[in-house]
């Protein structure tokens, strides 16, 4: 199984590089990164930090109009090659998806996660009601990977969510 790493958002330059948005909760690690899969094929990849984003160099990628053909696409790595998590720690990938349980009460499922840089990700739920929730250690999230569930603390995540209708 694999982890998509970085996202192709567009071309940068005339020379093949990319702009990538960076799927780590730590971007620093993806420039360590020296091999990743794109479209079921490893390529080497040499990438520096550019705002909130990276910048890339995919081998085979020698100008604009290839870089193009990348837009949107993922780059990924083995499961087994990713770093080892801590407990709470999470790989964005296994969030989406799971089934939202608050105070037993089933309220949707993990449809995207948004990272922020600056302070905790987003959840977005969707279930009856959109409900976007920063994803904070006061929840006290319990995840069951195997059988896609997370649970939160029902106080703290009425004190944290904002519902859509």
């Amino acid at each position: 199984m694999r982890l998509a790493i970085a996202k192709i958002t567009k071309p940068h330059g005339v020379k093949g590089e990319v702009r990538a948005t960076v799927l780590l909760d730590a971007p620093e690690l993806f420039c360590r990164v020296k091999e990743a899969y794109l479209c079921d094929r490893k390529v080497k990849i040499r990438a520096r930090r550019a705002d909130d984003q990276a910048i890339v160099q995919i081998e085979g990628v020698m100008n604009r109009d290839d870089a193009e053909l990348l837009r949107g696409k993922l780059l990924e790595v083995e499961r087994a090659d990713a770093e080892t998590l801590k407990k709470g720690e999470f790989f964005i990938s296994d969030l989406i998806g799971l089934r939202v349980f608050v105070g037993g009460n089933p309220v949707g499922e993990i449809a995207d996660v948004y990272q922020n840089a600056r302070s905790a990700d987003v959840l977005l739920i969707r279930g009856e009601k959109e409900i976007m929730i920063p994803f904070l250690k006061k929840l006290n999230a319990v995840a069951d990977l195997a059988a896609k569930t997370i649970a939160f603390d029902e106080t703290a995540f009425s004190e944290a969510a904002v519902y859509e209708d």
